[in-house]
């Protein structure tokens, strides 16, 4: 196992290595485009490039498969209406990264839940690559952070997908013993799916997806989670540990300061991104919850200012963050295009020289 790697266990075990552990989330593919012509090498990752690590999946088909066959319905020169591979009816712009206009998902009754189930069978041929020995063989000496667990494993990220925003909060109250099927369901589903993989592969984390979340706070109430969610989550989260999952951690965009404590009795460790434009203050966190695993809460936005602004950003939260241990730094969200690749490397030296500063005696003169 890599240095980065040993450091990223080691963090989230609240220990402090020699070496700062550095990954971010994800990179639009208008910020990379843009670094291109910065200096960003063609074919290089900006990880690699950076001298960081990212963190992979192994290439589980975990959604709905077979897929839906993509069809475009209809086009304009803006923008194009599609059925897509998971059965979305949505309208996709042409014009930069934008959010697709959702139009229809494919389940809004149990009917349609009966029927996409064939769609959703743990035990389809194919859902593991036929390279997956190969994966099992590489993983302890794998390059970067391994991880099990994209947008299917959550309980209301992955109703969501399935039913659409509206579909979904319609369903709470006018359909919920069908919300409960469909929870069970997906438990038994996710168990099934992912009991092969948790035997064969140490993973570095556990990573469940919501973005239940907006600016002012979540989509349903802490009663609505306690009711739909956390019986589902508790039991998923005891599966994972159960197989050896070291610890489990959760996405969800916006103001979720309301959840915490929920998450927390689920048995989650560790959440992310604490968008700061949602009032997401990871100091305030820090201090609420103090053994939580913190990742992300630096402001993307001041990154993109220039180096007096991150200096500012990264030095009114780093040293009180890296001291308590358990944090592990990232940009809020996606990188967008307004950083700048000299801004982004710029960000990423204060991150370590501000950890070194802390965590290494050498520099402390001690």
């Amino acid at each position: 196992m890599n240095q980065q790697r040993e450091s990223f266990r080691a963090m989230m075990d609240f220990g402090k290595p020699e070496l700062l552990c550095q990954f971010e989330w994800g990179y639009w593919g208008e910020t990379v485009e843009r670094w291109r012509n910065e200096g960003l090498p063609d074919g290089v990752e900006p990880w690699d490039d950076c001298d960081i690590v990212h963190y992979f999946r192994p290439p589980i088909h975990n959604a709905v498969y077979p897929y839906f066959e993509r069809e475009i319905l209809e086009e304009d020169d803006e923008s194009v209406l599609v059925r897509t591979e998971s059965g979305i009816i949505c309208r996709e712009s042409k014009i930069g990264m934008r959010v697709p206009q959702f139009i229809k998902h494919p389940v809004s009754n149990r009917d349609d839940f009966e029927t996409i189930k064939e769609r959703l069978d743990p035990k389809t041929p194919g859902r593991y690559p036929d390279n997956w020995d190969e994966w099992v063989a590489n993983a302890p000496d794998f390059p970067h952070i391994l991880c099990l667990g994209r947008r299917e494993n959550g309980f209301f990220g992955w109703l969501r997908e399935l039913m659409g925003l509206e579909g979904l909060l319609l369903a709470y109250v006018d359909q919920p013993e069908l919300v409960h099927e469909i929870c069970r369901y997906h438990v038994n589903y996710l168990k099934d799916l992912y009991e092969k993989a948790l035997q064969d592969i140490d993973f570095d984390f556990i990573f469940m997806w919501e973005d239940m979340s907006y600016k002012n706070g979540p989509l349903i109430s802490p009663e609505y989670f306690r009711t739909f969610m956390l019986p589902y989550y508790k039991e998923m989260v005891d599966f994972y540990k159960q197989m050896g999952g070291k610890w489990v951690t959760v996405d969800s965009d916006g103001d979720i300061s309301k959840l915490i404590p929920l998450f927390i009795e689920a048995g989650i460790d560790g959440l992310l991104p604490f968008e700061v434009a949602a009032d997401m203050d990871i100091v305030k966190i820090r201090q609420e919850f103090p053994d939580l695993i913190i990742f992300g809460g630096i402001d993307k936005r001041e990154i993109a200012k220039g180096p007096k602004a991150i200096d500012q950003e990264l030095e009114s939260k780093l040293n009180f963050m890296f001291d308590c241990g358990g944090y592990l730094p990232s940009m809020d969200h996606h990188i967008p295009p307004e950083v700048s690749y000299d801004n982004f490397k710029y960000y990423l030296k204060r991150c370590r020289d501000i950890y070194d500063s802390i965590n290494n005696p050498k520099l402390r003169g001690v």
